[in-house]
């Protein structure tokens, strides 16, 4: 799946808990009680939806910030997980 730039996205809170251990980032779903733990890069965007709406255009603007990646390295990047993520009903289109 691919979301629009501009499409405001936001993490579902009421059924996941997160934990950084060491230099990884664990989520749990409570209800299905799965976990994901998150590569570098899905740490980096993780504080961005969490208590807040984003875009896919501003995460890939992080990814390209920060590894200093092509941009649209950068929004596939970002779809992919964004992908994942809602596939685990972790994430909703809002707006």
């Amino acid at each position: 799946m691919s979301f629009d730039l501009d499409q405001p996205i936001a993490l579902r809170t009421d059924d996941i808990v997160w934990r950084g251990v060491d230099d990884e980032l664990i989520v749990l779903q409570v209800s299905t009680a799965s976990y994901l733990t998150l590569n570098r890069a899905g740490q980096i965007l993780w504080p961005q939806l969490v208590g807040e709406t984003t875009t896919v255009a501003q995460l890939a603007d992080t990814l390209v910030t920060r590894f200093r990646i092509e941009r649209e390295r950068a929004i596939t990047d970002v779809n992919a997980f964004l992908a994942e993520l809602e596939e685990r009903s972790l994430i909703c289109a809002t707006g």
